[in-house]
């Protein structure tokens, strides 16, 4: 989702532009509006300095990264999801925080453990899972 680096030059009327957008939402959150307010919520006492339009871009922009094996990577060979997260983020043109990076990943993995029943771990618990992660 979302790699395509020439999109900005393909015309789509409005209706296409919508059935896109509900795509993506319908990726980026599959159990819906309730999944979205509880990754909004735990992003504002995440990062509560951050604005939260650009928060969710780089929860989003790390999301995918997560999850978008590409074709750069050659058969057999180790993959860290979390890593290529880590890497998509600190490249984006959006600067994130050095000591924000861990806190998007705890989220972006709990995030890819979650179910239709929604429970996210508490913020204090990702802030202990975001300083036991490797990546600062």
């Amino acid at each position: 989702m979302g790699k395509d680096p020439f999109n900005i030059f393909r015309f789509r009327n409005p209706k296409q532009e919508k059935k896109e957008m509900e795509a993506y939402a319908a990726w980026a959150f599959p159990y819906g509006a309730e999944q979205e307010k509880k990754i909004r919520a735990l992003l504002t006492q995440l990062v509560p300095q951050e604005d939260a339009a650009i928060s969710m871009v780089l929860f989003l922009t790390g999301k995918e990264a997560f999850w978008d094996k590409d074709d750069e990577h050659e058969e057999g060979e180790q993959w860290d999801p979390l890593q290529e997260a880590a890497d998509v983020l600190r490249r984006n043109g959006l600067r994130i925080h050095r000591k924000h990076l861990p806190l998007y990943l705890a989220l972006i993995l709990a995030d890819s453990q979650v179910d239709e029943r929604l429970l996210y771990p508490e913020a204090e618990e990702l802030i202990a899972l975001a300083e036991r992660l490797p990546f600062k």
